[in-house]
């Protein structure tokens, strides 16, 4: 794959050229944290997909872009509503408008408020465990990822602190046709949850997937004794990777995990074939 890591330091993520104007923030293993996005400069416009979890994730991938264009972000994409993907639209400017379906709006309603509550209800014994775990010999965690979760729960306890919504919906396919690049936002329903977005460049050959797509299938996609399974409908989330699959593309950006190719599409799909479309 042609791209290329660009000198960008973060305690978070690693920043990857992909193409000239197309971006990526991947995160590292030692973070704590594992949700990526990126961003990409249409000429005319210039969209944020998804926002991390992490403030210092936020406030990077935003430095990170003032760092690069000297301006700010023209859109905010959601790929969809879980909480490590749009807690970070908080540190964007709120000119700034944010982009994704009406099904994700209502779920982060349904959902991520709650989530914010729980984090907050936890935040003083989750604090205090962390800075026990600094003057342990033996902490689970590595100490960037201790420091990074006192920032996570110092930041969401800060009463300032809200969830931002989107207030740009769609509910079709769109193409952003800047001076420069295109781009197809192609919301596809339900698959990882009940509504996803992703970016597709046909030129460049590129597709941020959000997660739609995991670089890595660990135990996270295993079913549960519950049945839980990382996809609201696994049989959808393959028939939506089957036909990006099909597509004339050599670098997908998955919702986790590293920078991928076909192979990890297919490694998704044998998945989802294997465990849930048995006859």
């Amino acid at each position: 794959m042609d791209y290329k890591k660009i000198d960008f330091k973060s305690n978070y993520f690693d920043l990857f050229k992909l193409k000239e104007g197309i971006y990526a923030t991947i995160s590292t293993t030692d973070s704590g944290t594992s949700d990526n996005a990126g961003f990409f400069d249409l000429g005319n416009f210039l969209i944020v997909f998804d926002t991390h979890l992490h403030p210092g994730a936020a406030r990077d991938l935003y430095n990170a872009i003032k760092e690069l264009y000297d301006k700010d972000p023209s859109l905010i994409i959601n790929s969809h509503y879980h909480s490590d993907h749009i807690f970070g639209n908080y540190l964007f400017p709120e000119n700034i408008p944010i982009m994704s379906t009406q099904v994700t709006v209502e779920k982060i309603k349904e959902v991520c408020f709650d989530h914010l509550k729980n984090f907050r209800e936890t935040a003083e014994e989750e604090i205090l465990k962390r800075k026990q775990m600094l003057n342990s010999d033996d902490a689970p965690f590595s100490e960037i990822e201790i420091y990074n979760d006192l920032e996570f729960y110092n930041y969401v306890t800060d009463p300032n602190f809200k969830i931002r919504l989107p207030n740009f919906l769609i509910k079709d396919e769109i193409i952003i046709n800047g001076i420069k690049k295109t781009v197809h936002l192609i919301p596809c329903g339900v698959g990882h949850t009940e509504s996803d977005i992703l970016a597709y460049f046909p030129k460049e050959k590129i597709c941020f997937m959000g997660d739609l797509l995991f670089a890595n299938l660990d135990d996270s996609w295993a079913p549960s004794e519950s049945g839980r399974f990382n996809a609201v409908d696994p049989p959808k989330l393959y028939e939506i990777l089957k036909a990006i699959i099909e597509k004339d593309i050599e670098i997908y950006i998955p919702g986790h995990g590293e920078l991928s190719t076909k192979d990890a599409v297919q490694m998704n799909m044998d998945f989802i074939k294997e465990n849930f479309l048995k006859t």
